[in-house]
């Protein structure tokens, strides 16, 4: 079953074979977690996000549109669903820990620990600028930025239009940068 498309799987599924819904949830967990913890931080958190969001595509299967590519639909079910759980807990506990790694991530020996401390310091504040952003600029500049999703995917996994993706990425920039003007020198 290994080299059945994800279409062909899906149809195995529906026919209740489970096992078809195992190579799926294999070939696809790395993502989905990526997803879970680039949208939440935290790691125990994103399996149990990850998690979930495979239960609730199991259950939305049915729904699925055979003409249609199953990977962004899946993505888009996933990503709802990790939303909805970072809706679900309180706003000071969403930590963008990716983010911060990001900023924090010199990994040159030749870095001074001033050099280090400043780099850490700037991960801090572009964790707090971006928890700060409503969820509709936060969750674009997550996918741009952080999963390299192109303004066409990013649509699609957000069901908007690609104009509304555009702006919504340029108004989340146009915030970033300003709450992070101090670190601008």
């Amino acid at each position: 079953m290994q080299h059945l498309s994800d279409e062909q799987l899906v149809v195995l599924v529906l026919q209740g074979q489970s096992e078809a819904f195992a190579i799926l949830v294999e070939r696809y967990q790395k993502q989905i977690f990526a997803l879970a913890y680039r949208l939440g931080g935290d790691y125990d958190e994103a399996r149990d996000m990850a998690q979930e969001a495979f239960v609730r595509i199991y259950q939305e299967l049915s729904r699925f549109d055979s003409s249609r590519r199953f990977f962004p639909w899946m993505y888009r079910v996933a990503h709802n669903t990790c939303v909805n759980i970072l809706h679900k807990r309180p706003k000071e506990t969403t930590p963008l820990e990716a983010v911060y790694d990001l900023a924090a991530s010199d990994t040159s020996d030749e870095g001074s620990p001033v050099a280090r401390y400043e780099q850490l310091e700037l991960g801090d504040a572009i964790n707090g600028a971006l928890q700060s952003l409503p969820e509709k600029y936060r969750f674009p500049l997550i996918l741009k930025y952080l999963e390299g999703m192109s303004y066409q995917e990013i649509a699609e996994q957000l069901d908007l239009p690609v104009s509304t993706i555009e702006t919504r990425l340029f108004r989340g920039r146009a915030m970033l940068k300003k709450a992070l003007k101090e670190y601008q020198k």
